[in-house]
């Protein structure tokens, strides 16, 4: 039986597991987490991942896992805490950059899955020069897009008289196109997915290809909001061709 090395570390009070391969390819991953999950659930993804030589870290979000997590993730009430969360994990992510290199890695390869997918296209935008790739899975970079189909899927009322507005408006990849048109990028959605509308990240996926031909989109007809292992191989393929 295959044993993969497992370890929980703080971070400057940032709890986050590490998955270590059994031989390592020399990168690292960092896998963001989804709305309502944590990073410990991610231990199969990240098993995946490590079982093909990468080093896997998992943060936890704030409001999630040991970090003040909520009584109910699926309230209108909590709606801003959503964006709050993405903005965080762009604020930690030069802690855990610094982690990377005092344990010998370079860039590091970012993934995340639904609120960590719009985490690592955030990441990407505004610390480019530091990551090596992005896998957005069921994610999306047109933040206001996004926001706008949220508000209809979920009854929410925060239109531009809303705090967070502004703040997703400058913040959204959409404004960092140029940054990110620099990047191998991977979008996966499921054709389907009634949580995150993958035509927020269609419209992405078009606005960034003019710019790049480092950017491909894969999407899954009748999925929905679904991390499968159809998506575990594409973004491994598609992670050996960029070497």
């Amino acid at each position: 039986m295959i044993q993969l090395k497992i370890e929980k570390y703080m971070n400057k009070e940032i709890p986050y597991h590490v998955v270590f391969p059994l031989q390592s390819n020399g990168e690292a991953i960092i896998f963001y987490h989804g709305w309502s999950s944590s990073g410990e659930k991610q231990m199969t993804r990240a098993a995946w991942l490590a079982l093909h030589g990468y080093t896997v870290y998992l943060p936890e979000a704030i409001y999630h896992g040991t970090r003040n997590p909520l009584a109910d993730y699926f309230t209108v009430s909590v709606y801003s805490l959503f964006w709050e969360t993405i903005f965080q994990n762009m604020k930690e992510f030069p802690l855990f950059l610094d982690l990377l290199h005092h344990d010998g890695y370079d860039k590091p390869i970012i993934i995340g899955h639904s609120m960590g997918g719009f985490s690592a296209l955030g990441i990407g935008s505004a610390y480019g020069k530091q990551v090596k790739a992005i896998v957005s899975m069921n994610g999306s970079g047109d933040w206001l897009l996004s926001h706008l189909f949220m508000q209809a899927r979920f009854a929410v009322d925060a239109g531009p008289h809303w705090p967070f507005y502004e703040k997703i408006a400058n913040a959204s990849p959409m404004k960092h196109i140029k940054e990110l048109a620099k990047m191998p990028i991977l979008l996966l959605n499921g054709e389907s997915d009634i949580t995150v509308d993958p035509r927020a990240q269609a419209h992405f996926y078009d606005t960034l290809r003019k710019e790049s031909n480092q950017v491909y989109q894969v999407t899954y007809p009748r999925l929905g909001h679904f991390v499968t292992t159809n998506m575990m191989d594409q973004a491994v393929e598609w992670l050996e061709n960029i070497k």
